[in-house]
C-alpha cells in the first residue's frame, strides 16, 4: 500500500512538472502581438513608474524595483537616469515585448528592421518577462532611448533593469551614420568618415542588450578608417598656406541642441578682441582645411572653430573665440 502512494505522489509531481511547463508557451510577442489584457496591463504599470518619476517619488518608484536592486541600493542610481532624462523631453512606447524564454543564462529577441536590424541579449531569468524601450515625442536630432526590463516573480512584475543611452545623433542611428560614413570613404571624404564613426560609436548600444546586426562590421570599418587618420596626420598641424600660419590642435564633436557637429580648434596669432580680424582668418582657413584634412567639413550640418591665442590647458580657462558655420 504504501508503495502504491509513494507512486501515485511520483506520478502526481510528474504531472504537476509537466503542466507548469506546458501551461506557458515559450515565444516572444512584440506590440499588438502581446494579449490585449497582458498588455493593458503592463502599459499601466509603466504609466505608474514614469508618475513616480514625474512626482519625484523616489521611495515609490523603489517599490517597482526587485528585491536584488533594493538591496542593492539602487534605486537612486536608476531613479536619477530617469529623472534626468524626462526633464528634457516627455517620452512614448517605441516597442514592447512580451517574453516567455527558453534560456536562463542568456536569450535572444531578433527585430528585423531593414539596416537597423537588431537583437537584444539579455539574462532570461525569470522566464517570463517584459521588456518596453521608449524614446522622445518631439524630433530632437539627437535622441535618447529609455528601455525597462521587468520580470514577473513571485512577488509580482518588478523591473530588473533600467537604462538610459544614445539612440540617435544628428537624426541617425548607428547603421545609418555607418552607410554615411562608407559614402563618405568611397568619396575619399577621410576625415567626414572619420567624424561619422566616431557619431556612430556613441549610439550603436542604445542599451545594454541591444545589439545591431551589423555592429562587428561597423566596428571593424571604424577602426580601419580611424587608424588610417592616426598613422596619415599628425597634430599639432600648421596651415602655412594661410598668412600667419595658424595651428591646428585638435578635432572633437561638441554638442548642441540642434546636434553634434565637429569642433575644429586652432591657435591664432590674430587678437581674440579683433573679431573681424578672427573671422577673415577663419574664412581663409576654411578655404584650403578641406583638402588638407579631407572632407572634413562634409557631412555635417554645422562645424565649429575655436580660435586660441593659447594652448588650451585642463587646468587653466583659456579664452578662446568659437565661430558655428555651415558644413558643406
Amino acid at each position: 500500500m504504501k508503495s502504491t502512494l509513494n507512486l501515485f505522489k511520483l506520478l502526481s509531481i510528474a504531472s504537476i512538472l509537466v503542466l507548469q511547463s506546458c501551461s506557458q508557451e515559450i515565444g516572444v510577442w512584440k506590440n499588438d502581438k502581446i494579449a490585449k489584457s497582458e498588455r493593458e496591463e503592463l502599459h499601466e504599470l509603466n504609466d505608474a513608474v514614469f508618475k513616480t518619476v514625474s512626482e519625484n517619488d523616489v521611495k515609490k518608484f523603489g517599490s517597482y524595483l526587485t528585491n536584488e536592486l533594493l538591496k542593492d541600493n539602487y534605486s537612486n542610481k536608476l531613479f536619477s537616469q530617469l529623472y534626468g532624462t524626462t526633464r528634457k523631453d516627455s517620452f512614448k512606447l517605441a516597442d514592447d515585448f512580451y517574453v516567455i524564454n527558453k534560456y536562463i543564462d542568456s536569450d535572444t529577441i531578433k527585430v528585423a528592421n531593414g539596416i537597423n536590424s537588431y537583437k537584444l541579449i539579455y539574462n532570461g531569468d525569470p522566464q517570463e518577462m517584459y521588456i518596453a524601450t521608449f524614446l522622445p515625442k518631439s524630433r530632437t536630432p539627437n535622441q535618447s532611448m529609455i528601455t525597462l526590463i521587468y520580470g514577473h516573480y513571485n512577488y509580482g512584475w518588478k523591473i530588473k533593469d533600467v537604462d538610459v543611452a544614445p539612440y540617435t545623433i544628428n537624426g541617425k542611428t548607428a547603421p545609418e551614420l555607418y552607410q554615411q560614413a562608407k559614402l563618405a570613404y568611397r568619396a575619399q571624404n577621410l576625415f567626414a568618415a572619420a567624424n561619422t564613426l566616431q557619431l556612430l560609436q556613441s549610439c550603436s548600444r542604445p542599451n545594454n542588450a541591444w545589439q545591431y546586426d551589423s555592429e562587428a562590421e561597423m566596428y571593424s570599418f571604424a577602426g580601419e578608417v580611424i587608424n588610417k587618420v592616426n598613422e596619415g596626420y599628425k597634430f599639432p598641424l600648421k596651415l602655412t598656406s594661410v598668412d600667419g600660419a595658424p595651428t591646428i590642435i585638435r578635432l572633437y564633436h561638441t554638442t548642441f541642441n540642434d546636434g553634434t557637429f565637429p569642433n575644429i580648434c586652432y591657435i591664432t596669432k590674430k587678437n581674440l578682441k579683433d573679431v573681424n580680424a578672427v573671422e577673415w582668418e577663419n574664412a581663409e582657413i576654411r578655404k584650403t582645411i578641406n583638402t588638407l584634412l579631407p572632407g572634413v567639413e562634409k557631412n555635417s550640418p554645422y562645424i565649429v572653430y575655436s580660435a586660441y591665442n593659447e594652448m588650451p590647458s585642463q587646468n587653466a580657462v583659456r579664452e578662446h573665440y568659437d565661430m558655428k558655420v555651415k558644413g558643406l
